[in-house]
């Protein structure tokens, strides 16, 4: 990593640990106080939030990045749009999210940009009946009327440090504020977890034990498993069998992923590590190609920049994934809940209802 961006990003992992520095401890601690007085004005009414002309529903996280938030929005989108609902996504803006969800959700349309109310107007104005906001919770001018919140279930009860001395935006009992709390699993071949069913019964009860403690809604639970490796330009395509050398991730916490890509092409001999949304210039092109005529698999958020950067000169693939919503039928209830909202849309459970 390279710049102050990427120094930023490595204090921010060292936060998430405990062993962030004093100053860094400090400026958390104001953002903290900063963040706190922003909700007490939206809370009491001093701030008033403002309204789309179309139903807002809004995926966000506690953190910076890291807890499934993209994913469980498209996941969401697609599932609207299989409904026959016209669906927006808006979306910060960066060309790798965007592209995940043109592929994850290819039937709606995506909108990216900073000004959310401005493109919630723009997506009614199109001709959508919902938009899906990806990581919205903490932006408050835009009136939500369903607020989903995802949390890293490896990350409950790590280190609560604000930015810039940690991961976080908001604590836990921000919790409160949602209509539905999602806990994520990235589920990982070959490793204990949901492989030992012995540890699910207690696992949701200490889930349970912590909703209650918190004061919001029943927990409910999601799992993501790495699928098949796709072709991400010709040059993979062209390939009999994937067999990559080199394993690449440009996301904020990407020892998982390289966990889940281990246990589907265990020929990796190398892991690469790069910044949230980084660039490839010529210093990282020159590293990729290193991976030579076996070529790298990596992130469906990287897949298009790669492609781009390094055209054919080796093959590229890109690790699936498929989300489960632990639930046993039917469409999940956040979005039976979306649903709702539309005229003579059905539901017919309430938001407290558990996984």
């Amino acid at each position: 990593m390279a710049g102050l961006s990427g120094r930023l990003e490595e204090q921010v992992r060292e936060g998430w640990t405990g062993r962030a520095r004093g100053s860094m401890r400090l400026a958390g601690a104001g953002f903290g106080v900063i963040a706190g007085l922003r909700n007490l004005l939206y809370d009491s009414g001093v701030l008033a939030p403002r309204h789309a002309p179309l139903p807002v529903v809004s995926v966000g996280g506690l953190t910076v990045g890291g807890s499934g938030k993209t994913p469980i929005t498209a996941d969401i989108a697609a599932r609207l749009c299989d409904e026959g609902v016209n669906t927006a996504v808006v979306t910060h803006g960066f060309a790798d999210e965007m592209d995940v969800h043109r592929r994850l959700a290819p039937r709606a349309r995506v909108f990216g940009g900073q000004d959310r109310l401005g493109l919630a107007r723009e997506a009614a104005a199109g001709g959508a009946e919902i938009v899906v906001v990806d990581s919205g919770f903490q932006h408050r001018r835009l009136h939500r009327d369903i607020d989903i919140v995802t949390v890293d279930e490896s990350t409950l009860g790590r280190h609560m440090a604000y930015l810039p001395a940690g991961p976080h935006r908001e604590g836990l009992g921000a919790l409160g504020r949602a209509d539905f709390v999602v806990v994520v699993r990235r589920y990982v071949p070959g490793s204990d977890g949901d492989a030992n069913p012995s540890l699910a019964g207690p696992r949701q009860n200490w889930l349970d034990d912590m909703a209650r403690g918190l004061g919001c809604s029943p927990f409910l639970t999601v799992q993501i498993h790495p699928g098949q490796l796709v072709a991400a330009n010709d040059a993979a395509g062209s390939m009999s069998r994937p067999a990559p050398a080199l394993a690449v991730a440009g996301i904020m916490w990407p020892e998982v992923f390289f966990a889940q890509v281990s246990s589907v092409a265990p020929g990796i001999e190398r892991e690469v590590a790069l910044r949230d949304h980084a660039r490839i210039g010529a210093p990282e092109a020159d590293l990729l190609r290193s991976a030579g005529e076996r070529g790298l698999v990596c992130t469906l958020k990287d897949a298009g920049k790669l492609a781009q950067a390094l055209g054919d000169t080796l093959p590229i693939w890109y690790l699936s994934e498929s989300v489960e919503w632990c639930q046993s039928d039917g469409q999940p209830t956040p979005v039976r809940a979306a649903l709702s909202l539309l005229p003579g849309g059905p539901f017919d459970s309430s938001p407290g209802e558990s996984a």
